[in-house]
């Protein structure tokens, strides 16, 4: 935020140069990046924290000199301004979304005479880095620098009714923006319109139908609040970035909406002429409150270490504007409506002590520190993220919330959701990761990339009974574009590295959000610990996704409950193996599970490894059977093995293949 040490004078006396000014000012908190030397003009470019938007402004800058230094804030004093006619006869204003809109003000000038602004306003837009369009234009930008409230002029003669209009775009809407960015906006977004069509992004950016021109006589003034998280979406979804958005994402004083209004209505008077309608058409959901928060001395000197005495205390806020005053051993405060980030105990205290100065607080003595290793849980994430990243899977990190809907993909019951006034969107604590993940490929989709592999290790928020979390655990998921074997051999591997003396088993079974003839749960000895399987088509649908997506998820602390981070020694063989091949025709209904079961209770000491090939349908198997083919590999620990010793235990495992299966051996 660059600011104007001639402009700001206009508003607090500094009796300090412009390094001094800076270093105070930083030392409060507002960090002075750079001092620029504008000519007759220095100005501060000023590091504003998100918290503090009533500092995007030369007044809100003014009131913290005048805090920090004790000067005298002055901000501008408004005469009584000529008026003609009534406001509320020449134009009409609707809120149709007063959750997005809290308050939208309009005022009306005629006659106004469009030109250049003044040298004086050129040299202090220009120097807080706008140009200058014309004197109207300027003037609602020179407001937007004095009051950190963004303004809007609309040409009142191209307003389809006189009438504005602040509801959400319809879908497949569009506008041209003043910049000539075409726009396509959809339900979520809010626009200004007047009877026939949306003439700005509200918040953002006027449309081209509607803008000051040479040609303009009579202008509408808008000024007003905005919902901020609606501002920020809008404005990331277009890429169309304003000084307006960036000031009504962070929020703007919803008092001194009128107030800016009134002081631009002044200027332009003063500027381009013109006759002022009467009154203001406003409307004002819910009119300011202001809260009240107290402050106990003697918490803020316990919390910032040092005594700051009560008298002082109350001294610092009073320069702050907050009104204290003592009541039963308490500071009490009025919370001003450009000061809406004041809202708990601590708060104040900050306030107290960034102005009292941090640098009176004294170095304490030495701080120990005690290093540990990493824990179980960091180690065998560590493992996991290894062994599925040389599988090809990438590590996404996402934000634990998704909309209500999405988690209803993946189960029945009704998700974990936050208060909507403070999400609207994005609300539900994930009940699963798959979610995000898909989110992910969408993206990764929509960039070109086909093929995709991802994974994230993350807690999750399972809903229970009375919509509260019943079970929160941390999960380890995975999404593909590879198929169901692939992602098989991934886990199976997992589980080899990780919990090499566990047993990992695949049960077909139906899984929500999964195809059912493609799904199955996931044991681990024999316990369920989550579900892999192909995403189902309505899900790939919602996601827009156009591959099949084959997916995973299981818990890690089962993982880690098996793990086994001290791996047994076992000598490399000397002995080679002998591997044999069999191919068995079964009925289609025999799984790979019940037939792997089958061999392994045949007992051969010899036998180190049962491992599936493939699996053959069609010519010359007849319908209703497939053929599998098994690697059979054996190993003696005292000898080389003779044929006839492994013929004879093949043998005997296709024997059990035959009573149990009726299987035959194909040629």
């Amino acid at each position: 935020m660059k600011i104007s040490l001639n402009w700001l004078t206009d508003y607090v006396d500094v009796s300090m140069d412009a390094r001094e000014l800076a270093k105070r000012l930083t030392a409060s908190g507002l960090g002075c990046e750079e001092i620029i030397d504008a000519g007759e003009d220095v100005v501060l470019n000023l590091e504003i924290t998100s918290n503090r938007p009533d500092c995007l402004g030369h007044l809100g800058v003014a009131r913290e000199v005048a805090a920090i230094t004790g000067a005298t804030f002055r901000p501008p004093l408004i005469g009584k301004l000529k008026t003609t006619g009534l406001a509320s006869r020449l134009a009409g204003v609707r809120v149709d979304a007063p959750d997005l809109c809290p308050r939208y003000t309009a005022r009306v000038i005629r006659n106004v005479k469009v030109g250049t602004s003044p040298e004086w306003m050129v040299q202090r837009l220009e120097a807080v880095g706008l140009r200058s369009i014309n004197n109207i234009v300027d003037v609602t930008n020179y407001i937007l620098m004095e009051y950190s409230q963004p303004l809007h002029s609309f040409d009142y003669d191209k307003l389809a009714g006189h009438q504005i209009i602040v509801r959400r775009a319809m879908g497949g809407e569009q506008i041209v923006s003043i910049d000539q960015t075409r726009c396509q906006l959809d339900e979520n977004m809010l626009v200004i319109a007047d009877a026939e069509r949306a003439v700005a992004v509200a918040g953002i950016m006027g449309g081209l139908n509607s803008e000051v021109t040479d040609k303009t006589v009579n202008v509408l003034i808008e000024s007003a609040q905005f919902d901020p998280l609606c501002i920020r979406r809008t404005a990331r979804k277009l890429a169309l970035m304003s000084e307006s958005n960036y000031r009504f994402e962070r929020g703007v004083d919803p008092v001194g909406v009128d107030a800016a209004s009134l002081r631009a209505c002044e200027l332009i008077l003063e500027l381009a002429g013109g006759e002022l309608a009467e009154g203001v058409i406003d409307v004002w959901a819910n009119p300011y409150k202001a809260p009240v928060v107290s402050l106990r001395p003697q918490r803020c000197s316990a919390l910032v270490g040092i005594d700051i005495p009560a008298d002082r205390q109350v001294d610092i806020l009073a320069r702050l504007g907050l009104t204290p005053r003592l009541e039963g051993g308490k500071i009490v405060c009025t919370i001003p409506p450009h000061r809406a980030d004041l809202t708990r105990e601590v708060d104040l205290i900050e306030e107290v002590i960034r102005l009292h100065g941090y640098d009176k607080i004294p170095s304490g003595g030495h701080v120990t520190h005690k290093v540990t290793g990493d824990a179980a849980f960091q180690r065998v994430r560590r493992q996991i993220s290894g062994v599925v990243s040389a599988a090809g899977f990438d590590e996404q990190v996402c934000v634990t919330f998704i909309d209500a809907q999405e988690a209803l993909l993946f189960g029945d019951a009704a998700p974990v959701c936050a208060d909507p006034l403070v999400r609207r969107t994005n609300n539900a604590l994930r009940p699963t990761l798959l979610p995000s993940l898909l989110a992910t490929c969408k993206t990764n989709q929509d960039a070109g990339a086909s093929e995709v592999s991802l994974h994230e290790v993350s807690a999750v928020f399972p809903p229970g009974p009375g919509g509260h979390v019943e079970d929160e655990h941390v999960e380890l998921a995975m999404v593909t574009t590879r198929d169901l074997a692939e992602l098989r051999g991934t886990l199976e591997a997992l589980v080899d590295r990780v919990a090499p003396r566990a047993r990992l088993e695949v049960v077909p079974a139906a899984v929500k959000g999964m195809e059912e003839s493609a799904s199955a749960d996931l044991l681990l000895n024999g316990k369920r610990i989550g579900s892999m399987g192909v995403i189902a088509q309505n899900v790939r649908d919602y996601y827009g996704l156009n591959s099949a997506i084959t997916a995973a998820a299981l818990r890690f602390d089962a993982l880690l409950a098996n793990a086994q981070e001290i791996r047994q020694y076992q000598a490399v063989p000397r002995l080679p193996a002998v591997k044999r091949d069999l191919s068995l025709v079964v009925d289609e209904g025999v799984t790979w599970k019940a037939l792997a079961d089958a061999i392994d209770a045949v007992p051969q000491p010899m036998r180190v490894a049962v491992d599936y090939v493939t699996t053959y349908r069609g010519k010359p198997i007849p319908t209703g059977r497939k053929s599998v083919t098994v690697t059979l590999t054996y190993r003696s620990s005292v000898g080389t093995l003779r044929s006839e010793e492994v013929d004879a235990e093949v043998a005997a495992v296709v024997t059990a293949a035959k009573e149990k299966f009726s299987a035959e051996l194909r040629a």
